[in-house]
């Protein structure tokens, strides 16, 4: 069984190049840090009802770069271009819908916008939608339907759905048992660089499970996912330095391991932790702080409670006077600072919406990169849209005819890159 596994919401967001005048603005503004400037070039756009502009508002209030987070003034831009069906801006509200923040929490609006928006293929939202399905907290439990939405966003090279659908196929659960489709996706993961799933293949070429164990292997695994600052890897890479085959020991380095885990909450690394100081291994020996972790990690499930007890008993049994009391008092001091500690959120951030099934969108801010439609970017095709559209198929030496096909998309894209690419 692996050590630990992980599953969370994520919402992550990309960036790209802006296209319209006003607009580029904002965004020179934006990678400036100038995030007030890029409020007041975008909020106009938004007000017109330029989509890309709504979303970028609504991002910029929910991330609290302009000072403080305004969720309520994300939902309200976000919830405009999402009834205008952009999809980036309908998974963006079923977060806030599933969070509560800035709009009273509703787990079936929730659900209702990431559906939406998994339908026009958001690999954010397909992920999402899975792991409500696999958790069976808001809608009935469907483990199959949750590896198909898994695989939908692993397909699109996004990472935790990638190491999602992996640990289905570790454990049989939605999908038939298959090890090498496990490895193949968690190693997809890895690649990319996300932490569990540098974890887990660490643990299994550990421990040989369904490969050549491997205890280097192990390790440059559990190092990269530890260096990125994720515990369970911190934890077991400690394990493996300070218990693992004696010529590997590093004593040194599985202290500060196991600290880096502890601060973080690990149960297991403070109690390691706390035989570390209780022994004098890697760091000089002290009882109090050994005491003080032990207690601390008491607070955690019961079977690793009861652990930490056991060696807490033991260790009483090397006091002397006055040492229980300090340790106590030490132990309380832990908490507070733990309590400080906070995990790093994945904020909103502003983006373009191309290649979110929106072609119109992405073809009105191409035109508009290129300086043939000045008109309002709201996947709407007029006139207007059709006229810039002939403007550019007769520079571009197409066929004249105004409609909006994936082959002017491919020609728009050639054009912007061109432009982009001059000096």
């Amino acid at each position: 069984m692996l050590k630990k596994t992980a599953l969370a919401i994520l919402a992550t967001l990309a960036v790209s190049a802006p296209a319209q005048a006003d607009f580029a603005d904002g965004w020179a503004a934006y990678e400036a840090g100038n995030y007030a400037a890029a409020l007041d070039n975008w909020l106009p756009l938004a007000e017109r009802g330029d989509l890309d502009a709504l979303y970028d508002v609504a991002a910029l209030y929910e991330s609290g770069v302009l000072g403080k987070p305004q969720f309520g003034r994300a939902v309200a831009f976000y919830r405009r271009a999402a009834e205008r069906r952009m999809p980036a801006a309908q998974t963006r509200l079923g977060r806030m819908f599933e969070t509560g923040e800035g709009v009273e929490a509703n787990p079936e609006k929730s659900i209702d916008w990431y559906r939406k928006a998994a339908e026009r293929g958001v690999a954010e939202a397909q992920y999402n939608l899975a792991v409500a399905y696999e958790r069976g907290a808001i809608v009935a439990p469907d483990v199959g339907l949750a590896g198909q939405l898994y695989r939908q966003a692993a397909d699109q090279g996004l990472a935790p759905a990638q190491y999602n659908l992996g640990r289905l196929y570790y454990h049989g659960e939605g999908v038939p048992k298959d090890m090498a489709l496990a490895i193949e996706w968690y190693e997809r993961a890895a690649d990319a660089g996300f932490a569990p799933a540098q974890t887990n293949l660490g643990h299994m070429y550990e421990n040989g499970i369904h490969l050549a164990r491997d205890i280097d292997a192990a390790k440059g695994f559990y190092r990269r996912a530890a260096e990125q600052g994720f515990a369970t890897a911190q934890t077991n890479l400690g394990i493996l330095l300070s218990f693992g085959v004696s010529q590997n020991r590093d004593y040194n380095e599985a202290f500060r391991w196991f600290l880096a885990a502890s601060l973080q909450g690990d149960i297991d690394a403070q109690t390691n932790l706390a035989l570390m100081f209780a022994n004098g291994m890697g760091v000089e020996r002290n009882i109090v702080e050994a005491y003080a972790w032990l207690t601390v990690a008491m607070g955690g499930p019961p079977d690793a409670a009861e652990t930490a007890r056991a060696y807490r008993e033991r260790l009483i049994k090397r006091f002397i006077a006055d040492e229980a009391a300090n340790g106590e008092a030490r132990a309380a001091a832990l908490r507070g600072e733990l309590s400080k500690v906070e995990s790093i959120i994945s904020l909103a951030q502003p983006r373009e919406t191309a290649g979110f099934g929106m072609p119109i969108l992405t073809i009105q801010r191409r035109l508009a990169t290129l300086g043939h439609y000045a008109g309002i970017v709201d996947s709407l095709i007029g006139p207007a849209s059709r006229e810039a559209i002939r403007a550019f198929q007769k520079v571009a030496g197409l066929k004249i005819d105004g409609r909006a096909t994936k082959a002017l998309i491919t020609a728009l894209d050639a054009a912007v890159a061109a432009l982009k690419s001059r000096p």
